[in-house]
């Protein structure tokens, strides 16, 4: 008789233990397509980062931008100080924002000839999910790092002063008089 197949204890994944956290932007008087340019500067960048080009960035949609990002990240305190979790706000990383349509609000408006125009006022559903994860190295530091690693390899590798003894001379000099050497005969001026 066979027995029962018995399953492993499921190992709980490195993805299940992050905890993200999201804040949410609705009906924002904005379109989306205008929204979408300053959101796609910020998408995977760290808190501070996307913080600092959301500052100087002069696009409309910035200071939503800005606001909302901020939104998450005190969301994220809050919850790690009620559930007394250990959070480094500095790890945080903005790894899912997106933007949706919602509702165009229409007006009208009269044109040529007595018809109406319509007026089309757009706005869309902002969302940030800020995530904690590895701060990652910046080009400038990398380069930085490789640059004194290089340096560093140079000074172990050059040997150290050889006794006196054991130095090579300097080749010996050519005469004077070698043909190789010299320059080359000047050209006959035709004018004469």
């Amino acid at each position: 008789m066979a027995e029962p197949a018995t399953k492993a204890p499921a190992k709980p994944s490195a993805d299940a233990e992050k905890l993200k956290f999201s804040a949410r932007l609705r009906f924002a008087r904005i379109s989306a397509r205008k929204m979408r340019y300053v959101v796609d500067l910020v998408r995977g960048k760290d808190y501070n980062t996307a913080l600092g080009i959301l500052r100087v960035c002069s696009r409309r949609a910035a200071p939503f931008c800005k606001k909302l990002l901020e939104s998450a990240y005190e969301n994220a305190m809050d919850i790690a100080r009620n559930k007394n979790l250990d959070i480094d706000g500095n790890r945080l990383h903005l790894v899912k924002a997106f933007v949706d349509g919602g509702p165009i609000i229409k007006r009208w408006r009269p044109s040529s000839v007595r018809r109406p125009q319509m007026i089309k006022k757009r706005t869309c559903h902002v969302t940030f999910i800020l995530e904690e994860r590895e701060l990652r190295e910046s080009k400038r530091e990398r380069a930085k790092r490789q640059r004194k690693d290089r340096q560093d390899q140079a000074k172990r590798s050059t040997p150290a002063a050889k006794p006196a003894g054991e130095q090579k001379s300097a080749p010996p000099a050519k005469p004077a008089g070698d043909k190789k050497d010299a320059p080359p005969p000047a050209p006959p001026d035709a004018k004469q």
